[in-house]
């Protein structure tokens, strides 16, 4: 069992059957939609988002074939699974001797971690080799963007390229030292620099004997520390903040989400945001709905009577289970799926 495997397994046990299979795959590829944004909050896994960027969906049709065939999980309805005895056995042993990296924030830091680690690998790769003179080497990235990144980074500093090393270096090991040892070795190994070639991935696994993908958790893991320190301490690391100041989003919210939150600012009702964007009704209650799992003092009061939201709260507590359809059996006619989802929502921000 490879560790997809094992994020899978786990995803499910989370889950409990009450979502398919593939709101998964959604979650661990980086799909960002209304309903993977909703299921990753209630469900404990959005921290898992976009933690297996490359793969396929074909790839984890496979693997899900392959835990049914090992008896780790079983079909309860369409497309939907739960661990049997033997899958919580195996996972429970997965987790012991590989757990989840701690540090993971996919959601949060998802759209900065890929070019964060691109700057930040190349410009060690360069300001390395320029510390020795060295200006022919090869880059450990074509990505045109990166490379002009890099080069304007270092026009526009005014200290010596040995003194921002220096002040790099140290900004480096302020946060890595906070890391595991085993974590910070794994960085600082893929790193290139002067005759110096970074391990591979697959190389770091034969190192360390652990599963490929389980390498590449541990990677992004510490990049999200990188991330979170330097997003909380600006003015402690000056080299390394200037890497995300122009990437990073502090409250993580969709494109449009934030658009239909501009609208709702300014006193327009949910079916005015819907005529003004020419969009249905349906999709603003879907940014509505992401906007209160996200935003802990946005207000349900409006959309939700306080003595509704205590009826859901009530028949959600009675039920244990994050099914609407289940809830809605449960609370008045008049009460909608909209409104159970802002309900569920506030109760898993607060």
């Amino acid at each position: 069992m490879n560790y997809i495997q094992t994020v899978m397994l786990y995803s499910m046990q989370q889950l409990k059957g009450e979502r398919t299979v593939y709101g998964i795959y959604h979650i661990v590829a980086g799909k960002k939609s209304a309903q993977t944004i909703q299921d990753g909050k209630i469900f404990g896994l959005s921290f898992l988002f976009q933690s297996f960027s490359y793969l396929k969906k074909e790839t984890f049709s496979l693997y899900v074939k392959e835990l049914t065939s090992h008896q780790f999980i079983k079909e309860v309805d369409h497309q939907k699974y739960m661990l049997t005895s033997k899958g919580e056995e195996a996972l429970h042993q997965q987790l012991r001797e590989w757990p989840l990296p701690a540090k993971l924030s996919g959601w949060q830091f998802a759209s900065s971690t890929q070019l964060f680690l691109s700057r930040l690998t190349l410009f060690i790769q360069t300001i390395s080799n320029l510390q020795y003179f060295q200006k022919g080497f090869l880059p450990i990235t074509q990505d045109p963007e990166t490379i002009q990144w890099v080069k304007a980074y270092l026009f526009s500093q005014s200290y010596s390229r040995e003194e921002l090393a220096k002040r790099l270096f140290n900004e480096l090991k302020c946060i890595l030292t906070k890391c595991s040892s085993q974590n910070a070795d794994v960085f600082v190994q893929h790193l290139s620099g002067y005759k110096r070639i970074g391990l591979t991935k697959s190389q770091l696994a034969e190192y360390y004997k652990m599963n490929e993908h389980y390498v590449h958790l541990l990677m992004i893991s510490v990049v999200h520390q990188i991330i979170e320190q330097i997003s909380e301490c600006r003015s402690e690391f000056p080299v390394l903040q200037q890497f995300i100041q122009d990437v990073h989003m502090t409250v993580p919210l969709t494109a449009s989400t934030v658009k239909t939150y501009e609208w709702l600012q300014k006193g327009k009702s949910l079916k005015e945001v819907a005529r003004i964007r020419r969009l249905k009704e349906s999709t603003i209650e879907d940014h509505i709905a992401e906007l209160a799992l996200f935003l802990p003092n946005f207000t349900i009061d409006d959309y939700v009577k306080v003595e509704d939201q205590k009826e859901i709260m009530n028949a959600f507590e009675a039920l244990n289970t994050n099914q609407l359809k289940e809830i809605k059996k449960r609370v008045s006619d008049h009460l909608t799926y909209f409104q159970i989802r802002l309900v569920l929502a506030k109760c898993v921000t607060n």
